[in-house]
């Protein structure tokens, strides 16, 4: 990408994210993105296809940290997690207006995408304990889902119980199924 471009989708997501802790998800308007932003709606379509699409890029970023600087997932999934979780606090007035407004199923689908692209990046396709005889696309959707309760669990309570107890809570509720 172009230095232009790449100028441009900084600016839109940083608007979008400054939109977030102001206003309603639902109430967010592309032309509200494009004018804080400073760019015209064909330099945004050029970009994304959607608000929604703008939101799934800005949860993939925020999940991307949990990865190595080559792209390899990290091996030690509670690090997985409490780097996701850092991410998510940094960015928790953000995410507590996305928990809590118009945008919670947007947010919590796109969450729940980019866990389960995570999720069959990491669990081996043969895994061990009551794992091995589940659907891998049930386990991989059972884990993102829970993983999506736990983020709206945490946002509900203002974020509230420390990062690194909320990981290991999630952890052990979903260990279990690979012992």
């Amino acid at each position: 990408m172009d230095a232009r471009k790449t100028k441009s989708r900084a600016a839109i997501v940083a608007a979008f994210s400054e939109l977030l802790r102001e206003e309603d998800y639902g109430k967010i308007t592309v032309g509200d993105i494009i004018v804080r932003a400073h760019v015209g709606r064909a330099t945004f379509y050029g970009l994304f296809k959607s608000k929604d699409d703008l939101l799934s890029e800005l949860v993939s970023d925020i999940c991307t940290h949990a990865l190595d600087d080559d792209g390899t997932p990290l091996d030690d999934p509670l690090v997985q997690v409490e780097h996701i979780l850092n991410n998510l606090w940094d960015r928790r007035q953000g995410v507590r207006a996305l928990v809590a407004g118009a945008g919670s199923r947007v947010f919590a689908d796109c969450l729940r995408k980019t866990i389960m692209s995570r999720a069959a990046e990491t669990i081996p396709t043969d895994p061990n304990g009551p794992a091995a005889t589940m659907d891998r696309s049930f386990l991989l959707h059972h884990i993102a889902s829970s993983f999506v309760g736990m983020v709206q669990w945490w946002a509900w309570h203002n974020f509230q119980a420390d990062k690194a107890e909320v990981a290991k809570d999630y952890l052990s509720a979903t260990k279990p199924l690979f012992n």
